[in-house]
């Protein structure tokens, strides 16, 4: 388990020049965090596939990640552009690019920081790498 409560997570989309840069605080969804980072260690990275979300209004991108996850504790209401959130239902991350209408219930993870404009002409099925960084904050007495 790791001590670190943020951590960046890069999502390199394969073959496109697009890479998404955000922030994840463990304490948030702990389990789920803890989850998804036990996929990255044996490569220091996990590749998967992605598309846009399912309907007419595309709002989010989702990442199938496998975890086979149930919920967390605190169930995110207030979904916002730039969210990442979990949905155990989907098993996916949600990487939200525009004002989204989600139906099926999400847990926060973190926020994008770069990067939002790359699913403008992403392409269903395009492989994601997913990798983490600890963010090491200095200590002020």
């Amino acid at each position: 388990m790791s001590s670190q409560s943020k951590f960046e997570i890069i999502f390199t989309f394969v073959g496109t020049d697009s890479v998404v840069i955000g922030e994840i605080i463990r304490f948030q969804a702990p389990q789920t965090f803890e989850a998804l980072q036990d996929k990255t260690r044996e490569k220091g990275f996990y590749t998967v596939r992605s598309r846009a979300n399912i309907g007419r209004e595309k709002s989010y991108w989702m990442v199938l990640v496998d975890l086979q996850r149930g919920g967390e504790k605190n169930e995110y209401k207030e979904s916002q552009i730039g969210d990442i959130v979990y949905c155990p239902r989907q098993d996916a991350i949600y990487l939200i690019y525009d004002t989204p209408t989600l139906t099926l219930p999400v847990y926060y993870l973190g926020k994008i920081k770069s990067g939002i404009e790359s699913f403008q002409n992403m392409r269903n099925g395009t492989m994601v790498k997913i990798e983490f960084k600890e963010i090491l904050e200095k200590y002020n007495p």
